[in-house]
């Protein structure tokens, strides 16, 4: 087992081994353009829901417990795409190695996880959400965002930077909240004397 096998086996955390429901990795799949002449991978295969689902293609998979880590496995190989439920506890690296094997991309994102900061790094990347559902899992901890990105398409989502203020203030004040035991309306600014 290699040095980098080890470090990212001690990072794993309970969170990082969730089945994806056999209905749900088809629904998944079924989203996605395969061709048959396609190269798609599993990235994190699991017990093979999405491997074993895959269309005819030409096929592949990893998985760390199998001693096929994504990031050493995959150096330097391109895939037409890359289809799974990946590990959440290294998600930012995770979608930065995708970002270099494959130009289309089909990931489920908690819907939590799915967060401006995230959208922003895969457009700075060259990739747009072209195409997404959101799903309900009822053992999962939040509804999920099923999401394609494909490399130099436009996206279906754009992210807008600026916070919105209070309207009032303009500022971030305690609106619709409790602060020092006063309760706050969601219409009522609490600079307002």
């Amino acid at each position: 087992m290699s040095k980098n096998v080890r470090k990212i086996q001690k990072r794993k955390t309970a969170n990082d081994t969730i089945y994806t429901p056999k209905k749900l990795a088809i629904d998944m799949i079924n989203m996605c353009d395969i061709k048959p002449t396609d190269n798609v991978l599993d990235p994190s295969l699991g017990d093979g829901i999405f491997y074993n689902n895959f269309p005819t293609c030409n096929k592949d998979w990893c998985e760390i417990d199998k001693g096929r880590d994504f990031f050493e496995y995959t150096k330097g190989k391109k895939y037409d795409w890359v289809i799974g439920n990946p590990p959440y506890s290294i998600w930012t690296k995770w979608m930065k190695h995708t970002a270099k094997i494959t130009d289309k991309v089909c990931y489920i994102f908690g819907l939590y996880n799915l967060t401006p900061p995230r959208v922003d790094e895969m457009k700075q990347m060259g990739f747009g959400i072209t195409s997404m559902m959101i799903c309900k899992v009822d053992w999962w901890f939040s509804p999920s965002w099923v999401v394609i990105f494909e490399k130099n398409k436009p996206s279906i989502v754009n992210v807008i930077r600026d916070r919105y203020k209070c309207d009032i203030c303009n500022k971030r004040c305690k609106r619709g909240t409790t602060y020092n035991g006063k309760k706050y309306g969601m219409n009522e600014c609490s600079n307002v004397k």
